[in-house]
């Protein structure tokens, strides 16, 4: 890295978060054992998906990250 570009590495990276990502990140430290995603939509905004690490066949879809939660609660108590 040379002088003039020092630092911005970690000032793009700051930049390129978001909130969407923070959410995502929080949900997979609460559901270790869920891979927790979203998908962005042309319109219509965004899905919030999960699905167990272990079971790749079964995929829960919310519109919320708080209807995801519901849907991972109830998952867990079948």
């Amino acid at each position: 890295m040379n002088t003039a570009t020092r630092g911005l590495t970690a000032t793009k990276e700051a930049a390129m978060r978001n909130r969407t990502d923070e959410i995502v990140a929080a949900l997979e430290r609460a559901w270790p054992n869920w891979q927790i995603w979203v998908i962005h939509k042309a319109v219509g905004g965004i899905t919030w998906c999960g699905r167990r690490w272990d079971d790749e066949k079964r995929v829960l879809n919310a519109d919320s990250p708080d209807e995801l939660v519901e849907r991972l609660e109830a998952e867990t108590e079948r």
